[in-house]
C-alpha cells in the first residue's frame, strides 16, 4: 500500500494539536486556581489533617500527570509542524532534481 503524505495537511494537524495543547494549558490552569479557591475545607483536626495529606499527595501527582500530558501534546504538535516543513522541503528539492535532470535529457 503506497504511503502518502500531505504536507499542508501535516502542518495543519500539527498546528491543530499546537491549539489542543493552548486549551488544555489553560484549561489546567483555572482548573488548579478553581482547586485551590476551596481551601482546606476538610478542617485541621487529626482526620482533616490526614485527608489534606492524602488530597495534596494525590492532586501532586494528577497534576504531574496532566503537565507530562501537556507537554507531550505540545511537543507532538510541534513535530508534526517540522515534519511538515521537512516533506515540503523534500518535495520541492525532488522536483528540482527532477526538472534538472529532464532538462539534461533534452526533454
Amino acid at each position: 500500500m503506497p504511503v502518502e503524505v500531505d504536507p499542508e495537511r501535516l502542518g495543519a494537524s500539527g498546528s491543530a494539536l499546537d491549539g489542543v495543547a493552548t486549551r488544555f494549558g489553560a484549561a489546567l490552569t483555572a482548573f488548579r486556581a478553581e482547586l485551590a479557591g476551596f481551601g482546606r475545607p476538610w478542617g485541621a483536626d487529626d482526620i482533616g489533617s490526614l485527608i489534606g495529606a492524602a488530597h495534596d499527595e494525590v492532586s501532586a501527582f494528577a497534576f504531574e500527570c496532566f503537565d507530562s500530558a501537556l507537554d507531550e501534546i505540545a511537543a507532538a504538535g510541534a513535530d508534526l509542524g517540522r515534519m511538515a516543513v521537512r516533506y515540503a522541503e523534500t518535495e520541492a528539492a525532488i522536483a528540482r532534481n527532477l526538472d534538472g535532470l529532464r532538462r539534461k535529457l533534452g526533454g
